[in-house]
């Protein structure tokens, strides 16, 4: 089966001296088969395209998974899951205890660097099954702080993306007493947790 379709191609052409012309041109194409299946095919094919240039979800990751394999983290661009805690000396993540226990405490502290911090992913989402899971199991060996005085968002649940940095590699002057450090871009990778429905 063979159809005759009439395309029109706009153009515009620009010379130095000359004001741009309009012109309008038309060709025919002959369309071999069945269109119907070729828009199908040709469809798919768009849209397999876009769903593979997509960033996948970001799985989050536990700071005692962090420190359980520290080398293996080093420079790495990760989405960290624990208690954010807000003090007079500075900003950190970190859980009560890890299973299996770990030497140093489990925190990272927290640095921010709006021009060398990581940039997020442009689909900045987090994997959700992961986040649930991780979140539950998480909450049941570290607690938020109940503070007599001052402001109970000192301690908060969070997930925060950003580069893990050891403290053999540490250039800043983040506290000895963290392992490592989180460097992140800035408020916008920080994501607030909440156990309300």
């Amino acid at each position: 089966m063979n159809l005759t379709a009439t395309v029109v191609i706009i153009g515009v052409t620009n010379r130095e001296f000359e004001r741009s012309n309009l012109f309008l041109r038309t060709m025919s194409i002959r369309v071999q088969g069945n269109t119907a299946i070729g828009r199908c095919v040709a469809l798919a094919l768009f849209l397999a395209a876009f769903a593979t240039a997509a960033d996948p979800p970001i799985p989050p990751v536990t700071v005692c998974e962090i420190l359980a394999d520290l080398p293996a983290h080093d420079g790495k661009d990760v989405a960290v899951l624990g208690r954010y805690s807000f003090r007079r000396d500075g900003r950190w993540i970190g859980e009560d205890s890890c299973d299996p226990a770990t030497t140093a405490p489990a925190m990272l502290w927290l640095t921010e660097d709006s021009t060398d911090g990581p940039k997020p992913p442009a689909n900045f989402e987090f994997d959700a099954g992961v986040l649930n899971k991780k979140f539950a199991m998480m909450s049941r060996r570290t607690a938020l702080g109940k503070f007599r005085f001052g402001n109970p968002e000192y301690d908060r649940w969070a997930v925060v993306y950003g580069r893990v940095v050891s403290r053999a590699s540490r250039k800043g002057d983040a506290p000895q007493k963290a392992p490592a450090e989180l460097v992140f871009r800035g408020n916008g990778v920080v994501v607030f947790l909440t156990t309300e429905k």
